[in-house]
């Protein structure tokens, strides 16, 4: 047990079980740092990188962290804890906080590195970064909405306005939860002693700010919605600040009406990918946090190929970076392209982007049409039908918002959540419908891959 190698296996099979418990990004972020050192009797000493990391660890994981290495070590074990920078008989003692500016008993719930400062700002997020910045210096703006593919920066910006906020007032109550916690809390407060549901409700209701991660979690999860809807009303009343964020807009999600409603009352900001440029100075902002000795001909190689999300993106530099320093190699284009290879398209295979003009086109010739009568004012059942068709195949061949496929048509987003469930019933019912439409599917994909 007290072999090195021992020790190294058995902490790796805790964090790996510690993961399922609290997630990957929680995981990443506060247990992946530390080092086990050795076990001793039955003290396990780990080196922790920092002091915020330490109390963090702490705070809230160290009594699952010992939970979890009784079955693996046969005895409950106590932990002690050493500075990477320290020698490691000495212990880790947090830093105390300046008398005249203690630090808030919740900063250690939000990631020190998601600042604005190192929020990489471009064309696809400005109005976002923006937005978040008025919330973070002027609380009560509410709500704020920001939606997006994953990947590209919500949760970044959820904490930058948690710091932002605690700048200016150290005694903010401020909680950020991913909405599948605020479900699982909620179950097990109803679930728990009599007053677990008040006590659940009192803490989410005292917040001055509530950051709620991925709000598409609550879908069909009544009973929580209801909840939430509550929550957030006893907020919005009380000009508490509340941020969500989703990955896509509020009209889009499968909630009720009165909740969408309110989200539309607020500022609602969206992230789309980032440009070629913004990519660059992230992977270089990155680099330089990491201290890797990669040169920019590598970085703009990356930022060319590497296009679907940031996480990707620093993925993808961590992989170069700790593959060319454990390897002992500079960094090559040649290199680095077999490096990343799962991450990058053939050019070859992509399937080309379909266009709604293509949709029209294909679905005019098939009925008979103009491409001037998908936008008539016209409701006759020969223009309406095909119309409605042609909206439901942009719902499914392109990435397209229901706004956006609306005003293509010249028609508002309800008309296109219609003309969708409308087709869609239809082809479950009718199989010779259902071919016509596999017939256009195909169609539309051939020529949208031959152009």
């Amino acid at each position: 047990m007290d072999n090195l190698t021992d020790i190294k296996e058995i902490w790796q099979t805790a964090i790996k079980n510690l993961e399922a418990e609290i997630g990957a990004d929680a995981t990443a972020l506060w247990i992946r740092p530390i080092k086990p050192l050795y076990i001793e009797n039955d003290t396990l000493k780990l080196e922790v990188p920092d002091s915020i990391i330490y109390n963090t660890v702490k705070e809230r994981y160290e009594e699952k962290i010992i939970n979890l290495l009784l079955p693996l070590t046969g005895k409950k074990v106590r932990i002690d804890y050493s500075m990477s920078l320290a020698p490691s008989s000495q212990q880790v003692r947090p830093a105390p906080p300046p008398a005249a500016a203690p630090a808030p008993s919740n900063l250690y719930s939000f990631n020190p590195h998601y600042t604005f400062d190192s929020f990489i700002v471009g064309a696809s997020n400005r109005f976002a970064y923006a937005s978040a910045e008025g919330v973070a210096k002027n609380p009560g703006q509410n709500p704020f909405f920001i939606y997006s593919a994953p990947g590209l920066g919500k949760t970044h910006l959820l904490h930058a306005i948690a710091h932002g906020i605690l700048k200016a007032n150290n005694s903010a109550r401020i909680h950020y939860t991913a909405s599948e916690t605020f479900v699982n809390e909620y179950i097990d407060a109803v679930r728990g002693k009599a007053d677990g549901a008040e006590a659940f409700r009192s803490k989410y209701r005292k917040l001055d700010c509530l950051l709620l991660d991925d709000i598409q979690f609550l879908v069909d999860k009544e009973r929580s919605e209801e909840e939430f809807f509550y929550t957030f009303n006893a907020l919005f009343e009380s000009k508490k600040q509340v941020v969500i964020t989703s990955d896509r807009p509020p009209r889009e999600l499968a909630m009720g009406q009165r909740l969408v409603s309110r989200f539309l009352q607020g500022v609602v900001a969206d992230i789309k990918l980032p440009d070629f440029e913004t990519r660059v100075a992230i992977l270089r902002q990155k680099r330089d946090q990491h201290t890797y000795d990669i040169p920019d001909d590598i970085i703009t190689f990356i930022a060319e190929n590497v296009k679907k999300s940031i996480r990707e993106l620093e993925g993808c530099l961590i992989t170069v970076g700790n593959f060319c320093s454990n390897m002992k190699i500079n960094p090559s284009i040649d290199a680095v392209k077999e490096i990343i290879k799962d991450h990058i398209n053939d050019p070859d295979q992509e399937e080309k982007k379909v266009t709604i003009d293509l949709i029209k086109d294909v679905v005019a010739e098939k009925y008979n049409l103009e491409l001037k009568d998908f936008s008539a004012k016209k409701r006759s059942e020969a223009l309406a039908f095909p119309r409605q068709v042609a909206m439901y195949l942009a719902c499914t061949l392109t990435d397209l918002t229901l706004k956006d496929i609306g005003e293509a048509f010249g028609r508002d987003h309800a008309t296109v959540m219609y003309a969708k469930n409308k087709i869609s019933q239809l082809l479950q019912t009718d199989p010779y419908f259902n071919e016509t439409i596999n017939q256009m599917l195909s169609k539309i994909k051939n020529v949208s891959n031959s152009g």
